[in-house]
Formats: C-alpha cells, sequence, structure tokens
C-alpha cells in the first residue's frame, strides 16, 4: 500500500511541491554489511512515485535487490528545517532504461538535459547507460 499525500497539510503539500522541483535526493539503502548506504540521485516524481535510472551495477541496485526497503530523503530546504524523508519500497526494472526513455525521456530531458549535455550523456545514451530504473513507493512520510 502507498502512501497517500494530503494536500491540506501543510508538510505534505511542500514536500509535493519540492519532489516536483528539486533536482536532486538522497537515496539510503541497506547494506549488506548491516550499515546504510546513502548516495545523491537524480529523480523523477510521477504522481505517487519516484523513478530513479541507475547504472546497474551500483551498491544501491544490489542492495535492492537483497532488500526492496529505501529511503529517498530530500535536501533541508532553503532555511535547514523543512525535513521530507519518504520511506518506500522499490521495483526494480533491469535494463528498461531505453524502453522508458519513450515513457519518461521528455520529463527527464526538461529537468536534467542541461546536466547530461555537460556530462556527456544526451538522452540516449543517459538511457542506455544508467538502463536500470528503479521505482520507489512510499509508504510513510516523515517530515517538519
Amino acid at each position: 500500500m502507498s502512501f497517500v499525500f494530503d494536500p491540506a497539510d501543510k508538510a505534505h503539500a511542500r514536500t509535493l511541491a519540492r519532489l516536483e522541483s528539486e533536482q536532486v535526493a538522497w537515496i539510503g539503502t541497506n547494506g549488506r554489511d548491516g550499515y546504510p548506504h546513502a548516495v545523491p540521485v537524480w529523480f523523477l516524481w510521477l504522481g505517487d512515485r519516484a523513478i530513479v535510472l541507475s547504472e546497474p551495477a551500483t551498491v544501491k541496485v544490489r542492495n535492492l535487490q537483497a532488500d526492496p526497503k529505501v529511503l529517498l530523503h530530500l535536501e533541508a530546504g532553503p532555511d535547514g528545517e523543512q525535513l521530507s524523508v519518504l520511506r518506500g519500497t522499490t521495483t526494480l526494472f533491469p535494463g528498461a532504461g531505453p524502453a522508458w526513455r519513450e515513457r519518461i525521456g521528455a520529463e527527464y530531458d526538461a529537468k536534467y538535459g542541461e546536466w547530461m549535455l555537460r556530462l556527456g550523456l544526451p538522452g540516449e545514451a543517459m538511457f542506455a547507460r544508467y538502463s536500470t530504473v528503479i521505482e520507489i513507493t512510499p509508504v510513510t512520510l516523515i517530515a517538519w
């Protein structure tokens, strides 16, 4: 069961707006060695889920294959006091990047196109290299 945001709740509304606009979030996974693993990621917020592209052989993907529980943590906001952490579960789509390009390519290009060009990874190259799609379904929001 996914978490349902309440737009009338101030923290929920602020989190939704930030999920639509922020460029980078931190993804936290449970490491096989018992330690948490956190890395910054690009993401898209699509309706009620976050979509992250990943290279297939990363620690985060290996961790999620073993345990689908995840945190998606936004930065603390302009005043350092707008915390938004989504706890959720993931579904992995290995090798699906090129197929997802058709589905989310326009939104991804709009959000990250300039960054991808600076990295020398225009659309098709980005989705080919970062071919594992991580879909995050929130189950809890921790925010204030």
